[in-house]
């Protein structure tokens, strides 16, 4: 960093009376111009720190100089002044300071300041920390320990040179048998009952002489595992099955919440022993009108009537059918869109629009759904021939794409990702009579936390799909807005009769 200092002192002269007074010519006025290059700070190991270079120069006497002289050393602390003319052009002789600090021998870090003055004017001050030599640490592969069920004891090293503790930060039923607290090298001895219950999990944190947490230990006691893949069934309101895959190492049974859920059935409740699968039945809800909601209990078998049971509650969702809303692409919808290529589509009653080559809508802020696009009288024109676009596009540049290609015999699939994420791959649809409508649909459902499960469907039938997540079009989120075009492209042109919007289940998140 380099930095010039400008300090002007003035000197005034006072009136000697009220009147007749002589003026007394003005003082002049002193400057110091203070050039220096030096970091703001330096961060030093305790042994064998390296040394730095401070660059210096000034039209004034200068000074560089340590708050901790015993244990640093500067190379030169003071200098002689430079003449002003090159000093404020830039030239003069710079000279380079070395700075040098001695090993620091104590546990605790330190701290100094390097003071860059001229002719009594602070220009910089630098800071220096430097570390300590105190450590402490826990070797990794001792860092996750595994408990029996039956409990017992589990140990792991602490290697420092400092006085240290442990202290239990998760898990009541952990005990600290040996090494509470420490000095130096040392072993702590952690102690757990048996475990009647479920799989659980605790935590042992490490602190320094100062009570800063070094490290934590994870602890894993073995017990009985229950683990469904999921604690929420979703099911289509035509959905006839489906299955639930649960990891256990013991018997296990399942049972409905409520008797009076009988429009769902648990067609295998008994007999599992270790992993399974829970098969479940569904009656239609076609004629429905709300969300079907009920639950699932699945239990372990204990070998004591004495030892408590572990339980998961399973929710059950099932669907109703929600009717899309069709557009007439007439010229009330095509004036709520924007046309931003070369030709704006021509709509005719009873037809639908015109989209010629060069022919593109916009529209941002489009919901989250399944959209339907309803093209015909595609005509192909001439060279590459007819293209008709599709674009739903997000933030930071991901893109989902599909264009019908008439001359190619085939709807292909293009995604542009955020960053350095990943494309996924849909195979394109080939199984086409152009001379016929197309339907073209984008369906999204949500996935996960908070991403999407996205599915393509050419008419009725899926061309494809895939689940969206961080590493996988990470912007396409549910619930975000879409920016979406559509259009025609190269030569020929199409009509776009209609699009259908049906609006996802609302499933009580």
């Amino acid at each position: 960093m380099k930095k010039t200092l400008y300090i002007i002192l003035a000197g005034f002269a006072l009136m000697a009376g009220l009147s007749a007074c002589e003026e007394k010519p003005a003082e002049p006025i002193d400057t110091v111009e203070l050039r220096y290059r030096a970091n703001d700070k330096y961060e030093l190991d305790a042994i064998s720190p390296q040394a730095f270079t401070i660059v210096v120069k000034s039209t004034k006497p200068w000074t560089v100089q340590s708050k901790h002289p015993d244990w640093c050393i500067i190379s030169e602390e003071e200098g002689e002044a430079q003449p002003e003319e090159l000093v404020h052009v830039g030239k003069g002789e710079n000279t380079n300071i070395k700075v040098q600090y001695y090993d620091n021998t104590d546990l605790d870090d330190r701290t100094d300041q390097i003071v860059i003055a001229s002719d009594g004017f602070v220009g910089k001050t630098v800071m220096v920390y430097q570390k300590g030599t105190a450590f402490l640490r826990v070797p990794e592969d001792e860092q996750a320990l595994m408990l029996d069920k039956s409990g017992g004891e589990v140990s792991f090293s602490v290697i420092s040179n400092q006085p240290w503790s442990t202290k239990v930060i998760e898990g009541e039923w952990i005990t600290i048998a040996n090494g509470a607290t420490g000095e130096k090298n040392g072993t702590v001895t952690l102690s757990a009952p048996d475990n009647t219950g479920e799989m659980r999990y605790g935590a042992v944190a490490v602190y320094d002489r100062n009570g800063e947490e070094r490290a934590i230990i994870r602890l894993t006691q073995d017990g009985v595992l229950l683990d469904p893949e999921a604690l929420e069934v979703r099911a289509g309101y035509d959905q006839e099955s489906s299955s639930l895959l649960v990891s256990s190492n013991t018997k296990w049974t399942a049972a409905k919440g409520s008797s009076a859920d009988t429009w769902f059935e648990i067609l295998n409740p008994d007999g599992h022993d270790g992993d399974g699968t829970l098969n479940l039945k569904f009656q239609d809800n076609s004629a429905g009108s709300s969300l079907r909601i009920g639950s699932i209990t699945i239990s372990s078998v204990s070998a004591n009537e004495s030892d408590p049971k572990v339980q998961k509650t399973i929710i059950v969702k099932q669907a109703y059918p929600i009717a899309p809303e069709r557009h007439i692409v007439d010229n009330a919808e095509i004036g709520l869109w924007k046309s931003d290529w070369d030709n704006a589509p021509v709509y005719t009653s009873g037809v639908g629009a015109l989209f010629e080559a060069r022919c593109r809508l916009n529209r941002s802020s489009m919901p989250f759904g399944t959209y339907t696009f309803h093209w015909k009288d595609l005509s192909l024109g001439s060279g590459e021939g007819l293209r008709v676009r599709h674009w739903f596009c997000f933030s930071e540049g991901c893109e989902l794409k599909a264009d019908i290609r008439p001359a190619d015999g085939k709807i292909g699939y293009e995604f542009n990702a955020a960053g350095d994420g990943n494309k996924p791959t849909v195979s394109s649809f080939t199984d086409l009579d152009f001379s016929q409508p197309v339907d073209i649909t984008y369906k999204f459902d949500p996935s996960g936390a908070t991403y999407c499960h996205v599915t393509y469907l050419v008419n009725g039938v899926e061309a494809g799909s895939f689940d969206t997540s961080e590493s996988l079009l990470r912007t396409v989120t549910w619930g975000a807005d879409i920016n979406m075009y559509i259009g025609a492209d190269k030569t020929g042109s199409a009509v776009l009769e209609w699009y259908e919007y049906t609006k996802p289940i609302d499933w009580g998140e």
